[in-house]
């Protein structure tokens, strides 16, 4: 009769700590970060209504106007660059 091969689990290797407080490091900043990003934004937003607000109309529509150009340049691109796309591919094969 054969022994079982038995395992002891309760041996680590010696890196696995450490990539454990690596990780879970890692993993604490994403989310910070993750969280902070609308909070920058509403601080962003209100700063702009402030500048608005305390005489600054000039800078601010000016920086709503740029602003606004970017993201219509940027969404005529990306449709424009899809529309070639589709039409470059005429396998049928859904690419």
């Amino acid at each position: 009769m054969n022994t079982p091969i038995t395992h002891d689990h309760a041996t680590t290797t010696p890196g696995a700590k450490k990539r454990g407080l690596l990780a879970g490091t890692g993993i604490a900043v994403a989310c910070a970060v993750a969280c902070s990003l609308p909070l920058i934004a509403a601080g962003g937003l209100a700063a702009g209504v402030g500048a608005f607000l305390a005489g600054g109309e000039a800078v601010a529509v000016g920086v709503v106007l740029a602003v606004g150009g970017l993201v219509g340049v940027a969404v005529w691109m990306r449709r424009r660059r899809a529309a070639a796309a589709s039409t470059a591919c005429d396998t049928g094969c859904g690419c």
